[in-house]
């Protein structure tokens, strides 16, 4: 075979080569992409994963602290009938009159704990939280006894409270004139319900759950 015939067969394996090294390079390419992109897939699920956490997780709590006085029910079903049948307390009664308090004082917390979850976070179930303390506020005289006996005690959801406590605007606005006019209270304390009553009156809060978050923004 002379010399130019074989530079051209040295020519046409030369380009031949170099389009199996190229056409190795993109399948390698290819591949690296697939992976890279799995890669991806993989960190977008995992983000989206970390931002349900949250959810994941203020979920079960206010199903706990709306439900957490069940377990004492079970244990002593007498005292049901006073936070869900609207029965009050008769001296001769198989429970005392102390029990009855410190479970409303139990359900209260757990209550105003739920509300302050559902005002801080976006996350938190709040229609399903509010249904349930508007149900129980409106069916125990204990509840809503202890409510009014010792509104200092909730300066953040008070209001929210007595909004889910009431089924209309005045009778809100009555609760908070007793609370007003009520003997021994202090000056700060005093001061704190003339302004609840401002702030419900002024209609600036279209949702119960809206005074819980105006009191804890102006308390930072």
């Amino acid at each position: 075979m002379g010399i130019e015939p074989l530079i051209g067969v040295l020519g046409f394996v030369g380009t031949l080569l170099i389009v199996l090294v190229g056409l190795l390079n993109f399948s390698v390419f290819r591949k690296q992409l697939r992976i890279a992109k799995e890669q991806i897939d993989t960190a977008v699920r995992q983000l989206e994963i970390a931002q349900k956490q949250p959810d994941l997780y203020l979920i079960p709590r206010a199903v706990t602290e709306t439900s957490n006085h069940l377990r004492l029910f079970v244990e002593r079903p007498q005292l049901r009938p006073y936070f869900y049948s609207a029965a009050e307390w008769k001296p001769g009664d198989e429970v005392s009159l102390d029990e009855i308090r410190a479970m409303a004082e139990l359900i209260l917390n757990n209550f105003a704990s739920a509300l302050m979850h559902s005002a801080a976070f976006p996350e938190y179930p709040v229609r399903g939280v509010d249904r349930i303390i508007m149900f129980h506020l409106r069916r125990s005289p204990a509840l809503r006894e202890f409510l009014l006996g010792n509104f200092e005690r909730f300066p953040f959801t008070g209001l929210t409270l007595l909004c889910l406590k009431n089924e209309t605007k005045d009778q809100v606005e009555a609760d908070l004139q007793q609370l007003i006019h009520e003997p021994g209270v202090d000056a700060s304390e005093l001061q704190r319900r003339k302004e609840l009553l401002q702030l419900y009156r002024s209609g600036e809060v279209r949702e119960p759950i809206e005074y819980t978050s105006f009191s804890m923004q102006r308390r930072r």
